[in-house]
């Protein structure tokens, strides 16, 4: 049998079959008390009983709507303060959805982020740390939107153009992927497809460099190899230093321009090349000393 969960959430409290049937407008005989039997739940003593559980009392005052909403059933204060008292303590509606909910007391006052006024719903309940936390998120999007706008469209149509994908685009330049999908459909080029294509070393290193508007050329990630169709290995820093000096490099391949991860070609050095710029340093501030 399947039981319904509003149901179920009112006979664990402890109501009768009738208190339960007026709440939800269910019918008692077709649907509480199977309900209780499947659950093994003893039928309720007769007469008004006081809560044992401050959920148990709360939910005495509480409807589940069909949308996930609760709304409170018992009347409302003039200015809007929903109360009720359980073992001689004022309870705020609020206070208590979020206690039953988290298991702990909110930090500062207790109200619904669902959006929707006068809802009671524990899990829909927020302390000062969740509406901090959803405040600082809304925040960062609004600040990845307006990086995201700011990056102008040619550099995406390059980019997608060069054969990377929304997921590579969006991490480079942290842009929206709806956005790159809709410049990506409009000129045309299929879906990015995953995998090891067969292609040049050069052709796999343009594709998966990054080019940035001050002149930079970026390598995803710190692993440097780049793995070919046949099997090969090769470092992305050394086949950009053959690209610009026609000989393989010397030594550890770094950029020169002190922007981390740049491949460009323009930008990397060999260790004799450094040793020879240190030498010119020395040379100079040697002599002005």
């Amino acid at each position: 049998m399947k039981i319904r969960q509003d149901v179920a959430d009112l006979l664990h409290a402890g109501l009768s079959d009738r208190e339960i049937a007026a709440q939800l407008h269910v019918d008692a005989k077709a649907t509480v008390a199977p309900a209780r039997a499947a659950l093994g739940l003893p039928k309720a003593r007769s007469g008004k009983k006081p809560a044992s559980t401050l959920e148990e009392a709360f939910h005495r005052h509480t409807q589940r709507a069909r949308d996930g909403h609760m709304r409170w059933t018992s009347p409302i204060q003039a200015n809007g303060a929903i109360i009720f008292r359980w073992r001689n303590r004022n309870w705020t509606a609020y206070q208590a959805a979020f206690e039953i909910h988290n298991g702990r007391p909110a930090s500062g006052k207790a109200l619904p982020l669902c959006g929707q006024a006068q809802c009671v719903a524990p899990a829909h309940m927020g302390d000062q740390h969740d509406r901090k936390a959803r405040t600082e998120a809304a925040r960062e999007a609004r600040t990845a939107q307006a990086a995201s706008l700011a990056v102008p469209d040619k550099v995406i149509v390059d980019m997608l153009t060069a054969g990377h994908s929304i997921a590579s685009i969006v991490r480079a330049h942290r842009v929206g992927p709806d956005r790159v999908r809709e410049i990506r459909d409009g000129l045309g080029i299929e879906p990015h497809r995953p995998g090891i294509k067969p292609e040049a070393i050069d052709q796999t290193f343009r594709r998966r460099a990054v080019p940035t508007e001050d002149g930079h050329l970026l390598w995803p990630g710190t692993d440097y190899r780049i793995n070919t169709i046949d099997g090969a290995a090769h470092s992305a820093l050394r086949f950009a230093f053959r690209q610009k000096y026609g000989r393989n490099p010397i030594g550890k391949v770094l950029p020169g321009c002190g922007t981390a991860r740049c491949v460009r070609p323009e930008h990397v050095e060999d260790r004799p090349m450094r040793e020879a710029l240190d030498s010119q340093l020395a040379t100079i501030f040697g002599s002005a000393a």
